[in-house]
């Protein structure tokens, strides 16, 4: 993570300027990415069907004794009814409420940890957020506890370990006012590395025998989701937590909480699904967040189910049926906040959806401090650099649905948007500087 490296989305490759004024230094103990749940769980049956059909094809040509048409390449790999099944319907899960916010972690030495960079020490507000509460939190505690649940393996102490939770910048959302979540500090998980793959294998496996949501993330490193056991260990040590509950199994939660999605009661929810001594993580936001692709895939598998799939459908559980229709429910539900005004022209024109690009510049300014910082530490000097680094997480991330556009085409449309945003804003700032009071 030097400055200079690449910024890897699915489709496009940019490089985040240097900006002097932010911390040099970047976050190379991130909190990773998680995925969408309904495109997740759309990928999953959309293979069990091309398995299906695959295995059918294997065993028409054995019976007519020709090859099969399996091999080193072609497999039946992450295809099995029974580990969609289990997934889906006996695996435990743990939901809490994805907060909106800011994500930043805190190291066992006290240091802070923004999305992509690390935050200066001294620092004393990160977008907008006094940091004086979150500095007092200690976390060394919390951490050294969840070390200790490994003990019975040799050599399980990280080499680094951060507490990573959400700020919440975004005061005026939901009910984070009232419920007294404004500008405070949540923790939601933790990222520990070791000395090696090996070591942090063992701690995982250790550490989810003790009921930690464990989930290997890179070489070296463990995340640990969100669950009761997380939970407890953090309370015990007073580091405030997402509140998490409990279900029996994915469809159970789906069937459970899609009234409080549709409520719109917060921005989603995050899934810890516990299998085989591992944990996975999604993330199931409400329809009011601009997510095309995972709207166009249910649509299109409840279609195929409908249709009976070519013979398929009947093979999966009906209660996986019901959860697809509860999460095109979801997706597709008629928000309550009014629709955000559109030019038609551009609507037309535009090569990704306008909505999607505006979400995912909003995500990509969460990932750096306010932008009014840099601009008073550099002035007008630094737009473009500000425009280039926002420019390459949008087009780095993974909710951003460009489907079949245009390449260079989604490119400008994004780099106009940044630019447009970023000039505003520093309009806006210029204004509220020569404003009294």
């Amino acid at each position: 993570n030097d400055p200079g490296k690449p910024v890897r989305g699915s489709r496009y490759t940019l490089t985040w300027p240097s900006i002097a004024t932010m911390a040099e230094e970047r976050n190379t103990l991130t909190w990773p990415s998680i995925e969408q749940l309904p495109r997740a769980v759309c990928s999953k049956i959309a293979r069990f069907f091309q398995v299906a059909e695959l295995a059918a094809t294997v065993i028409q040509r054995r019976r007519r004794g020709r090859p099969s048409p399996l091999d080193g390449k072609v497999t039946l790999k992450g295809g099995y009814r029974h580990s969609l099944h289990r997934l889906c319907t006996l695996c435990p899960v743990a939901a809490s409420e994805k907060l909106d916010g800011t994500n930043v972690g805190k190291l066992r030495c006290g240091t802070l940890l923004g999305r992509r960079l690390t935050i200066e020490q001294t620092a004393t507000s990160y977008q907008r957020c006094d940091l004086t509460s979150l500095r007092e939190v200690d976390v060394d505690a919390a951490i050294g506890e969840l070390v200790s649940l490994a003990t019975g393996e040799t050599g399980t102490e990280p080499v680094r370990a951060a507490i990573y939770g959400e700020l919440m910048c975004n005061v005026g959302l939901f009910n984070y006012k009232a419920n007294g979540l404004a500008k405070s500090w949540q923790a939601f998980g933790a990222v520990l590395e070791f000395a090696s793959e090996e070591v942090a294998a063992a701690y995982a496996t250790a550490a989810a025998a003790s009921g930690l949501a464990c989930t290997l993330s890179g070489d070296r490193a463990v995340r640990i989701g969100n669950n009761e056991a997380f939970g407890e260990v953090l309370r015990r040590h007073r580091v405030p937590v997402i509140a998490t509950v409990a279900f029996g199994s994915l469809c159970e939660a789906i069937s459970s909480q899609r009234a409080w999605m549709t409520g719109e009661h917060g921005e989603g929810l995050v899934l810890s699904i516990q299998k085989a001594g591992r944990s996975s993580a999604y993330k199931w936001k409400i329809s009011r967040e601009p997510q095309p692709a995972a709207v166009s895939e249910l649509t299109e598998l409840l279609e195929a189910f409908a249709n009976g799939a070519g013979g398929k459908a009947v093979l999966i559980d009906q209660s996986i049926h019901e959860m697809i229709g509860n999460l095109h429910a979801v997706s597709t539900h008629v928000d309550r906040a009014p629709a955000a005004t559109k030019q038609k022209k551009e609507a037309r024109q535009a090569a990704v959806d306008t909505e999607a690009v505006a979400q995912a510049i909003a995500s990509a300014l969460t990932k750096f401090d306010a932008l009014e910082v840099t601009f008073e530490a550099e002035g007008k000097e630094a737009l473009n650099k500000l425009a280039e680094r926002l420019c390459a997480e949008v087009l780095s991330d993974p909710d951003l649905a460009t489907g079949d556009a245009d390449e260079a085409a989604a490119r400008e449309q994004v780099k106009v948007s940044v630019k447009r945003h970023v000039g505003q804003a520093f309009g806006a700032w210029q204004k509220s500087r020569h404003t009294p009071g």
